[in-house]
């Protein structure tokens, strides 16, 4: 039996990185291949071929697993993170539901041809159909992981742009603490450098605290 998915509900999870998003289009692109070749196993199960039907439960199986893996998370993938991924998967196209509802159609059929029950010219021409019908979803939900993607590189360079700017701050306000530094020296040897020493830690630990924000940048 394949385990039936459902959405998580809840708050949205933080943005994954950019490698996370790379593991998920190539997993959600490929389930448009694992859909055409549960179908073609299917289809020579029913025509008699031998081992067919083992193959169509394997690739079954390999499909539940990655779409519960893309919906539900697991195994390093965090499942639906946006709005806009639920939007896809449970918004007017209902892909999520769709999907699954293949996926049951296609276990129903294996399942009977296991128990020697022929296979249907019009049970046949339903799963084709319905093969066709959920392959403009497997490319939607491939597009919608490739916009997060794009998304996320927008926003590190708008970060990077943020941080460009606020060391630029930072290295202007250096350069008046040096100058005020090199004034006060002059103007008084003796003096009490507490203040300036003060606003010099500030700032290392400001330019720190960048440093360490553009590593995690990339």
């Amino acid at each position: 039996m394949v385990p039936s998915s459902s959405l998580p509900t809840g708050s949205a999870l933080a943005q994954p990185g950019a490698d996370v998003l790379s593991r998920l289009i190539n997993l959600s692109g490929r389930q448009r291949m694992l859909s055409q070749r549960l179908t073609l196993f299917i289809v020579l199960a029913g025509q008699g071929q031998a081992d067919a039907i083992q193959a169509g439960e394997e690739v079954l199986q390999q499909l539940a697993t990655s779409q519960r893996r893309l919906v539900e998370g697991g195994d390093g993938f965090p499942g639906l993170f946006s709005e806009h991924l639920r939007l896809v998967f449970d918004g007017p196209t209902q892909a999520r539901q769709r999907i699954q509802s293949f996926v049951g159609l296609a276990e129903q059929i294996l399942r009977s041809l296991r128990q020697g029950v022929p296979l249907e010219p019009a049970v046949q021409a339903g799963l084709v159909e319905t093969a066709s019908s959920v392959l403009s979803l497997f490319n939607l939900v491939t597009q919608a992981f490739e916009q997060e993607a794009q998304r996320l590189a927008r926003n590190q360079e708008q970060q990077r742009d943020q941080l460009g700017a606020t060391v630029r701050t930072l290295a202007h306000e250096a350069r008046q603490l040096l100058y005020d530094t090199r004034s006060a020296s002059r103007a008084s040897p003796s003096g009490n450098w507490q203040e300036l020493a003060g606003r010099m830690e500030a700032l290392t630990d400001e330019m720190d605290r960048l440093a360490r924000a553009v590593t995690l940048l990339g």
